[in-house]
């Protein structure tokens, strides 16, 4: 009586497994569209969508001809590019500094060592715009205004 029983135990264990399982048929062959997406489950307000390769046998192996030379190509283009790593020992790769370059010294510059003066206008920093007509107004006042004080003290 044990035998029949442990076996009945196995067999209903085996059905219930079998119970959760999707059928192998019907794994991924019903699509929903619901709304902009789709799914491969059922939603409220989705439509299913027939799957089906509508090609012939003369289609499909044309695709899967082109498949395979692409892939054959795919793999001598490796081989090359591999090819010519090795064939090229010295060449590494490059790095690409945007970094400026380092400022050089007094001495680096000039051999006697003697530092010489460049004439420049100091930057701001901030770039401001002006009226060149304005500008040329504002002097002649400040001009004018300057001869009127030193006339009056005279």
């Amino acid at each position: 009586m044990k035998k029949n029983s442990t076996h009945g135990i196995i067999v209903l264990a085996m059905a219930a497994c079998a119970s959760w399982a999707a059928p192998p048929t019907a794994a991924g062959t019903a699509a929903w569209r619901c709304g902009n997406t789709y799914s491969d489950q059922p939603c409220p307000d989705g439509k299913p969508l027939a799957l089906g390769d509508t090609r012939g046998a003369g289609q499909k192996r044309e695709a899967d001809d082109s498949t395979r030379e692409a892939r054959i190509a795919g793999d001598r283009l490796e081989r090359e590019r591999l090819q010519q790593e090795k064939s090229q020992p010295g060449r590494h790769a490059t790095l690409i500094d945007s970094r400026p370059p380092a400022q050089k010294s007094a001495a680096d510059a000039d051999p006697d060592g003697a530092k010489k003066k460049k004439k420049s206008k100091k930057d701001p920093g901030y770039f401001s715009a002006h009226d060149p007509v304005a500008t040329a107004k504002k002097k002649a006042e400040k001009a004018e205004k300057a001869g009127r004080s030193s006339g009056e003290k005279s």
